[in-house]
């Protein structure tokens, strides 16, 4: 697989390998798309999870009872 990047970010990664943390930009890059996958299926997660806590929310009426004001 060929990847192009900006001058910018080969510039970065030519840093980030020479603190000499990766053997080569093959690691590099690995590390970081694992990374990136991991960081993604955590918000994923944290979605589904405030969804579940917005549908029980509903559920129960606390909705209109917390957070709409009343018109008394």
């Amino acid at each position: 697989m060929d990847v192009n990047l900006s001058p910018e970010i080969e510039n970065r990664v030519k840093d980030e390998l020479a603190g000499g943390q990766y053997r080569d930009v093959n690691q590099f890059v690995e590390t970081a798309v694992q990374y990136f996958l991991d960081q993604r299926q955590c918000s994923q997660q944290r979605l589904q999870a405030l969804r579940r806590i917005g549908q029980a929310v509903d559920a129960a009426g606390l909705y209109e009872r917390v957070l709409v004001p009343s018109r008394e």
